[in-house]
């Protein structure tokens, strides 16, 4: 079922907010600038009958976050008034661009690059600490501010945390395939046809997804490929990636370490922590 357009001209007033201008769509929902009393946030416009649980998920979520590098929530509500057809989640505007699109445009060196990833380890380190679980690591899900640099985690709504009820009845939790850890990738090759096997993702998960940001950032390409999904997964589960060094030789030695490290095949041999990420991003610096 896809939603309606949510589509809101320039000067539409929602719950006391002002449209400026769209910003973003995915498929639950659509992201729009918008000012009160003069102040700029994102509000993201998510059709109930569409989104179901992910309103209260993200909210949940974002209430427990406080953290300079996740972005901040402002408010929420329901629209229209009198008969809603849209969840409204009010949130900090990030003045900025998506990571993959600041990379691109940027170019940056090394040394930006570490700094942009210790943001989102950082981030990371908070939201873990809390018992959430982000779900979704990626370059699309991460803002680079444009006035001074610092980056930011976005996009909690298929987040995790105890206590949370599943968003799907599929063996694999939402996320995006290509930031899928190998230990989901085995847990799906074992269990997929075990009726009400659920593959639990933990904070290892989140880890492997940011090394794979990390990759592309050093290397401009991903870390394995494949010609379909079966050949992609064998690479995942079995093939050790060129090292960053390797394939770029402007990526300093203790940088591609680090992004290695964030990629070993079992949560016990990666990186610990997301805390242990910091640290080895300040050593790299």
């Amino acid at each position: 079922m896809r939603p309606p357009p949510a589509i809101l001209a320039p000067g539409a007033e929602v719950l006391g907010y002002t449209v400026e201008r769209q910003l973003g769509q995915g498929g639950f929902g659509t992201v729009y600038l918008a000012r009160n009393a003069g102040q700029p946030f994102a509000l993201k416009l998510l059709y109930l009958p569409r989104a179901g649980e992910r309103v209260e998920r993200e909210v949940s979520i974002l209430l427990k976050l406080h953290h300079p590098h996740v972005v901040g929530l402002q408010g929420y509500g329901l629209w229209p008034p009198r008969e809603p057809r849209f969840a409204i989640i009010v949130m900090e505007y990030v003045d900025g661009r998506r990571l993959d699109l600041w990379a691109d445009e940027e170019n940056p060196s090394a040394r930006r690059v570490t700094r942009v990833l210790l943001d989102v380890a950082r981030a990371l380190t908070a939201t873990h600490a809390e018992g959430v679980l982000h779900r979704d690591v990626k370059e699309a899900n991460i803002m680079v501010r444009a006035s001074d640099g610092p980056a930011k985690l976005v996009d909690f709504g298929i987040g995790d945390y105890t206590g949370a009820r599943d968003l799907t009845v599929d063996i694999l939790p939402p996320g995006t395939p290509d930031y899928r850890a190998p230990e989901a990738w085995r847990y799906f090759r074992q269990y997929a046809r075990v009726l009400g096997a659920r593959y639990e993702a933990g904070a290892a998960d989140d880890l492997w997804a940011l090394g794979v940001v990390l990759y592309w950032l050093l290397t401009g390409r991903r870390p394995f490929d494949g010609e379909d999904d079966a050949d992609f997964i064998e690479a995942v589960l079995t093939q050790t990636p060129v090292p960053p060094h390797e394939v770029n030789e402007r990526v300093p030695r203790a940088l591609s370490s680090v992004c290695l490290h964030l990629l070993e095949k079992t949560p016990e041999a990666r990186i610990p922590s997301a805390l242990a990420v910091v640290t080895a991003l300040e050593e790299a610096l």
